[in-house]
């Protein structure tokens, strides 16, 4: 069984206790722990972002090349997206993120780089790229995750705009 940390403190008066003391203090007293899991961390510097400007890559008939603001300032992107607007809020995987290329393999570490001779300091991405293919399927592979329905702040923490920012005890 899986217990929500938040939903604990929801409904206790807890003092501020660290999840991995609450497991040992269950484990100790009442139930085993199987582990304790955070689900911001595999989230981590994947923010809201807002497209606020879209055009063709000069040198590729399948990429754009995107402005995004991500609250402290704009980055430019190369995407593949095929459901790409400007003015779309989106999940950008900030260069030193972990991601899935096209939800596929193990996770890899974003770096600053350059996709057909354009620069691309980070990655819009898609559901299953950041494993959250579950909560948002999508129609197909270049589907770029959609936010804009949700309203999320630009530059938010993105476990933060989806209430993802939870520790979950394996009981």
């Amino acid at each position: 069984m899986y217990l929500s940390l938040n939903w604990v403190k929801k409904h206790l008066k807890l003092p501020n206790i660290d999840a991995k003391q609450l497991a040992l203090d269950l484990t100790m007293s009442t139930v085993e722990v199987e582990g304790v899991m955070d689900q911001s961390e595999s989230l981590k510097d994947i923010v809201a972002g807002k497209i606020t400007e879209l055009t063709k890559h000069p040198n590729a008939d399948r990429l754009y090349v995107c402005q995004v603001d991500i609250g402290e300032k704009e980055e430019q992107i190369v995407c593949g997206g095929n459901n790409l607007k400007k003015g779309m809020t989106v999940a950008l995987a900030k260069v030193g993120s972990k991601v899935k290329w096209h939800g596929q393999g193990e996770l890899v570490t974003l770096e600053k780089t350059k996709i057909r001779g354009v620069e691309s300091n980070g990655m819009i991405a898609a559901s299953s790229e950041i494993g959250l293919g579950n909560l948002f399927p999508a129609e197909s592979e270049n589907e770029i995750l959609d936010l804009s329905s949700m309203r999320p702040k630009v530059g938010q923490p993105l476990a933060e705009a989806l209430k993802l920012n939870d520790i979950v005890i394996d009981i």
